[in-house]
């Protein structure tokens, strides 16, 4: 069985193209997702997931493309199961999770600026951001959480545990594993939950230098290499 992975931060996919050429490994874009499915063809995957989250429109495309998967579709958390990320779970066929998971449903956040009437704005789009999150959790069958009861996990924003999660209908399964029991969260793993990857305008620019040179370098091998053919065709 195909195995795919959503590891780190879930980030578009130009933002994404600028934070590897910048030197970071741990993040997943739409592209990845898209290029390991179609490698898949059709056979059933479990996809393996290590991430806190991330962009959550991009955990929603990501959860779009699985769920329109023609093979079975299995998720299996296997350290952090967070935010955008248990939304892009939520696509497969079958949620499981490693004993010792740390797992966070939580509000969607942001950043935006204004007068008190654009923050007012602004408060309402994150209560329907996280209103379309809990369409996507109570969507699954086997959720049996109440909606009230769903809110209420949500504004907390704490890690809980596999068997927890199981308990509410978010996960249908805990890996049952000899000698593993489930671990406790420490402060450094909640800390890093909050880590996400930002590029800067410094590093847009950076990036688009390079592109830039690179696209000048390209052309400049193309003419050097029409030069070439000229002066053998004329040979």
């Amino acid at each position: 069985m195909p195995e795919i992975e959503i590891r780190g931060t879930l980030l578009d996919n130009d933002t994404a193209d600028i934070a590897r050429w910048c030197g970071w490994r741990d993040l997943t874009a739409p592209m990845d997702i898209k290029a390991a499915l179609g490698s898949a063809g059709g056979e059933d995957i479990t996809v393996l997931i290590n991430s806190p989250g991330g962009d959550m429109t991009v955990g929603s495309e990501i959860r779009s493309m699985l769920r329109r998967y023609s093979g079975h579709t299995e998720a299996l958390y296997q350290g952090y199961g967070a935010s955008a990320a248990t939304i892009a779970a939520s696509g497969c066929d079958t949620i499981r999770s490693e004993p010792g998971a740390l797992l966070c449903y939580h509000n969607p956040s942001g950043g935006d600026e204004g007068d008190y009437q654009e923050m007012q704005r602004y408060s309402e789009e994150l209560k329907n951001a996280r209103d379309a999150v809990i369409e996507t959790y109570m969507a699954r069958a086997g959720f049996h959480m109440t909606r009230e009861e769903l809110v209420a996990l949500m504004d907390k924003s704490i890690f809980i545990s596999p068997t927890q999660a199981l308990e509410y209908g978010l996960i249908d399964e805990v890996v049952q594993m000899d000698g593993v029991s489930e671990s406790g969260t420490t402060g450094t793993l909640v800390a890093a939950c909050g880590n996400t990857i930002r590029v800067t305008a410094a590093m847009r620019k950076r990036y688009a230098d390079h592109k830039a040179e690179e696209s000048e370098q390209i052309q400049l091998k193309a003419r050097r290499a029409l030069a070439r053919i000229r002066s053998l065709a004329s040979y």
